[in-house]
């Protein structure tokens, strides 16, 4: 798998960056001292030292090595340096409780661990009969309460800079991680990709995209497949500079943003549609401004319908400066289902959204819709990439299917759960239907396990529904779902008021719970007039809280399957 910049394994990708781009900033992390600056000189000296400090240590080649902490430049040069010394990076989500991170780190048979100070005490824990890691390498440079059974990082990196081993040569074909998916159901997969898998990706990516010296806000846990190869190892392969935010809170992006002078951000749609809402309460705080961008507003939707582009972008230049959007070249969404109007919402700010799909078994990202306006669409195929309809019904609409160089190999010592979805031709069926128009442009209807039948043998996709509920300001969240009846199946729904922008928009007066009740039958109504009858929600329950999601932001739809509610 060769490509035109020379990199078939991330070892090559960092020797090749740190010398190319030597001198220009890789990696920034805020702190109560200021910026703390990293060049990919300095990287790339950091990985291989650190990488010969793991041989010494004992890291054998092919041994997998956890990583478990919060985004930071330790992070991004543990799973460098183990990639490196020829072991395979098993990235723990930091979220998961703690009998989760001790159970994976034993189903991956862990020989080595990267854990912030957080969670050493959950590590090196044996009370609850897990096996430790050999070693333990604090993921942090402060060195202060550091226990005795674990090693400082700085140590590592002296020790292989005082060491004359040689780092062992990778291959394409050889493993460099295992990502744990997180699963809409049932245990996590471990989903094992190659050097080449990886790599592969990254440069596919990096042709699709018109990429110049850019400056990346890494918001995304890097544990994610889709921030880790497209918000990470993406950057790092293009000599783009990445600056490590603070957290995901939509206002803290925006401050981080502003004071990075960022051009990129790769986000969830979930985070954008907060950013979109902390963009309006900026404008509403302001009343002339708000007034004058109602107007404004209004002008470009129609200029849009009338075929006339980007108007947004000279129209809202000041609105665009004063909430610190730009320097903003364009934002990347993926890693959930994407619903049209927030790439329409920025584009009318004059913001670019760009967005793809794909899945971690795909290393994980295999369409990109980047040339038009196309929010309905999850684009087309990356380079190297082939699609099938599997089973397509009379519309076209059957499982997606894709093979490609950036396909996994398999899920960790789960043969018979790996031959479910991986055929030996090297064909992935991804469980999502869908269709391709005659452009080539590719459309997600929904899950095929999410797909609502009817007695008449009729197709439902519990999205589109949730889609034209979700329009709604006034809605926080929705799921649809067939409930059985006598005479079949109807359509029921979930859905959770979005209280803040309520209150906003009632001026002050309180609303009974009879008062949102009637708004949200208001919506639903609405929504069911663009549905064929058969697909209209027949009734449905409001709740309070956030529906359980995955740590991806997907819906746990099984813990709603025998859920029986009424009106």
């Amino acid at each position: 798998m060769q490509n035109n910049r020379g990199v078939t394994t991330l070892p090559e990708l960092v020797s090749r960056s740190a010398v190319e781009f030597e001198r220009r900033p890789a990696l920034i992390a805020k702190g109560p001292q200021g910026d703390r600056v990293i060049t990919f000189g300095e990287l790339g000296s950091k990985v291989e030292s650190l990488a010969v400090g793991l041989i010494a240590y004992g890291l054998k080649k092919n041994a997998n090595c956890a990583i478990l902490g919060t985004n930071s430049p330790e992070w991004a040069i543990a799973y460098l340096a183990v990639t490196s010394a020829g072991g395979t990076c098993v990235p723990i989500d930091p979220q998961l409780s703690k009998n989760q991170i001790l159970h994976l780190m034993a189903d991956a048979k862990v020989d080595m661990a990267f854990v912030a100070p957080e969670f050493l005490n959950c590590v090196l824990d044996t009370s609850k009969g897990f096996p430790k890691p050999k070693q333990v390498i604090v993921l942090t440079l402060d060195t202060k309460g550091v226990p005795g059974d674990a090693i400082p990082f700085e140590e590592l990196v002296r020790k292989g800079q005082q060491a004359q081993d040689p780092l062992p040569h990778r291959v394409p074909e050889d493993l460099a991680a295992i990502i744990y998916t997180s699963g809409t159901t049932g245990s996590p997969k471990g989903v094992t990709l190659t050097h080449g898998n990886i790599v592969s990706d990254i440069t596919a990516c990096y042709h699709a995209m018109e990429f110049k010296q850019e400056h990346f806000l890494s918001i995304l846990p890097m544990v994610h497949s889709f921030e880790c190869t497209a918000g990470f190892l993406l950057p790092i392969y293009s000599g783009c500079t990445i600056t490590f935010g603070r957290g995901l809170k939509s206002r803290s992006i925006l401050e981080d943003l502003k004071a990075s002078r960022a051009t990129v951000i790769f986000g969830c749609p979930f985070l954008f549609q907060k950013m979109l809402d902390e963009i309006q309460e900026a404008i509403r705080s302001v009343p002339a401004a708000e007034k004058a961008t109602h107007i404004l507003m209004k002008a470009v939707k129609v200029c849009e319908k009338l075929g006339i582009k980007n108007v947004g972008t000279p129209f809202f230049k000041d609105v665009r400066e004063v909430v610190g959007l730009d320097s903003l070249r364009f934002l990347v969404a993926g890693g959930a289902p994407l619903m049209p109007k927030i790439p329409r919402e920025f584009r009318f700010l004059g913001i670019k959204m760009v967005h793809g799909y794909g899945l971690a078994e795909a290393s994980p990202v295999l369409t990109f819709t980047v040339d038009e306006p196309m929010d309905e669409s999850i684009g087309t195929l990356l380079s190297g990439v082939e699609v099938r309809i599997l089973e397509p019904d009379e519309t076209g609409v059957g499982e997606l299917a894709f093979k490609g160089p950036m396909i996994m190999k398999g899920y960790y010592q789960a043969p018979e759960t790996t031959q479910d979805v991986l055929d030996s031709d090297g064909w992935l069926k991804t469980g999502d239907l869908g269709y391709q128009d005659e452009k080539g442009y590719l459309y997600i209807c929904g899950r095929a396990k999410n797909l609502i039948v009817t007695s008449a043998g009729k197709n439902i996709y519990p999205e589109e529904i949730e889609n034209g509920i979700n329009q709604s300001p006034y809605v926080l969240e929705s799921m649809a779902y067939g409930h059985k009846t006598e005479n079949g199946q109807e359509v029921r729904a979930v859905i959770i008021p979005d209280y803040e922008s309520i209150g906003v928009h009632s001026h002050g007066r309180h609303l009974s719970d009879q008062d949102i009740y009637k708004l949200m039958s208001k919506i639903v109504k609405m929504a069911n007039k663009t549905l064929a009858p058969f697909k209209r929600v027949v009734s449905f329950t409001l709740m309070d809280e956030e529906l359980p999601k995955t740590s991806t932001n997907k819906i746990k739809r099984h813990l709603f399957q025998e859920l029986h509610v009424t009106k």
